[in-house]
């Protein structure tokens, strides 16, 4: 993740400003040492704190604040060592104080909010809590780049994974779970997404949410079933794909690729008419190149070639650059005895994506054409 908000990170460097004391310093229990170098947030300072006041009276919060900004920043700066000690020595509860930081950060700064948790991180070492927080801060700074797709995409894979991370440390905490579900659900992942949904019922002790989840649950179920449909269609389990299909209530969006599905689905069944019915649904819906390639399938088995033929030009309208509508097209005219338009179309097919073996089939083609 940093190496997405590199440029951003090194900027909250100006952020931080490094007062050394002219006297003794007393910081909690420690006493420092005259020339040690304390940080501070320079916006602290615009506040009103200035020279020798600031020397006096400024309060082990603001101390212990800059440190972890700073760890959180670039956690090999020079002094880094003894901060640590300093910290170390303090009776502070960092992970509670960096929690607490990032939660009042979060909505105007996210990064501000990371670089808090990063920054206990490099402190304290790994921890289950910091982790989900800094994926849900992360979600922060996903909504607020949503403009810029390449950093979003990589950003969404960069939260994904923290919080498998989470789940990889402790695989009973739910909310991980909770936050994996609605991802998955914003990128039309309903099959996961109903996974984790079902995970976190099994698991949380929170009721609201809980009732929540089931609603969502409920919801999807179609989503879940159609999706569930299409993979037991690629694995060749029809009939469970069928059924699937045939679960899918009538609020549900019934578009060319529900339609298409059901057509194929029937077609591996070998129930070629309901084939051929949904098919048709699926090309009145939206012509794609899968739905005109099936249909015509199908009314070249029945011999109705002119119906295939008819069916191929029409998606040729919408998408001429098709390789498979034009040589289908080509292989039907060649099965209705009309080698000229079939070799038109194939070579059409051949020029978008050339391939030896069609160009030798072409070849013979003219040849025999040639010979009579």
């Amino acid at each position: 993740m940093e190496n997405l908000f590199r440029k951003e990170i090194k900027e909250k460097l100006k952020n931080i400003v490094f007062i050394e004391l002219k006297k003794e310093y007393q910081l909690g229990e420690l006493k420092l040492p005259v020339g040690f170098s304390l940080p501070i947030k320079l916006d602290y300072i615009i506040e009103g704190i200035k020279g020798k006041e600031l020397e006096e009276k400024i309060n082990l919060e603001k101390i212990v604040e800059a440190m972890i900004y700073l760890f959180g920043i670039d956690p090999e700066f020079k002094y880094n060592k003894k901060y640590k000690e300093i910290l170390k020595k303090l009776n502070i509860n960092l992970k509670n104080y960096a929690m607490h930081k990032a939660f009042i950060n979060q909505e105007k700064s996210p990064l501000d909010s990371y670089i808090f948790l990063r920054g206990c991180e490099e402190l304290i070492g790994k921890d289950v809590d910091i982790i989900f927080k800094k994926a849900n801060i992360l979600e922060s700074l996903y909504n607020k780049n949503k403009e810029e797709p390449e950093k979003s995409e990589k950003l969404i894979n960069i939260i994904i994974k923290k919080y498998n991370e989470v789940l990889n440390l402790d695989e009973k905490y739910s909310l991980a779970y909770y936050r994996l579900a609605y991802i998955n659900l914003a990128l039309q992942k309903y099959i996961k997404a109903n996974m984790y949904f079902e995970k976190f019922i099994n698991l949380s002790d929170n009721e609201e949410l809980k009732d929540e989840v089931r609603k969502e649950i409920e919801i999807i179920r179609d989503y879940v079933n159609f999706d569930s449909a299409k993979t037991y269609l690629s694995y060749g389990e029809y009939n469970k794909a069928l059924n699937l299909l045939k679960d899918i209530s009538q609020n549900f969006n019934k578009d060319e690729s529900f339609y298409y599905v059901f057509a194929i689905t029937f077609y591996n069944l070998g129930d070629l008419e309901r084939a051929e019915e949904y098919a048709r649904l699926s090309v009145d819906k939206k012509v794609l190149e899968e739905n005109i390639n099936l249909l015509s399938t199908l009314y070249a088995t029945e011999n109705k070639f002119d119906e295939a033929i008819e069916i191929l030009k029409m998606g040729l309208l919408e998408k001429e650059n098709s390789y498979p509508l034009n040589y289908n097209l080509g292989i039907i005219y060649l099965n209705k005895k009309e080698s000229g338009k079939g070799i038109e179309y194939l070579e059409k097919a051949n020029k978008l994506n050339p391939n030896k073996e069609l160009e030798k089939f072409i070849k013979n083609l003219k040849e025999s054409i040639d010979t009579k």
